[in-house]
């Protein structure tokens, strides 16, 4: 089975902006090499952003590494384009950017995954194990920090 190293996990739900509305959840290591989760998230433009940490084991992520080869969720990033198109939204979005080794070759490489795409009934199956496994790597909370928006 290839193997993958996670350099770092960006998800954006789908929910409507035009108040200001902003999620986001990302997964990276910090300056000690410490993997956190970050959730940042504002519902309206002249309400504060809330950014939490927190940890994550590196079992865990290791676990959510074999899951994305396991499941072959990169092949999730060669749908179709769909023709669907909504305004006052943003639309979901995964970026992965990772490792790979072969023939001791390091490469990095780059998934990206959005909801304009055309997907099946397991293709959503897949999306949501993805995004509920995503979500069970938050661990022990580290901060909360809340930034006023001018």
């Amino acid at each position: 089975m290839k193997e993958i190293k996670i350099i770092s996990v960006s998800y954006c739900p789908g929910y409507g902006d035009m108040r200001g509305e902003y999620h986001e959840m990302s997964l990276r290591k910090d300056k000690e090499g410490n993997w956190n989760y970050i959730s940042s998230d504002r519902a309206f433009y002249s309400e504060p952003t809330i950014t939490t940490t927190y940890s994550a084991s590196e079992e865990a992520v290791a676990q959510f590494e074999e899951f994305l080869v396991k499941k072959k969720v990169f092949s999730l990033e060669n749908r179709p384009k769909s023709d669907m198109f909504m305004t006052d939204y943003r639309p979901w979005s995964w970026s992965i950017t990772y490792e790979t080794t072969s023939f001791g070759k390091t490469k990095r490489e780059y998934f990206g995954l959005g909801e304009y795409k055309r997907y099946n009934g397991n293709d959503y199956s897949l999306i949501n194990e993805l995004s509920d496994r995503f979500t069970a790597l938050r661990g022990e909370k580290l901060s909360e920090v809340k930034k006023e928006n001018n």
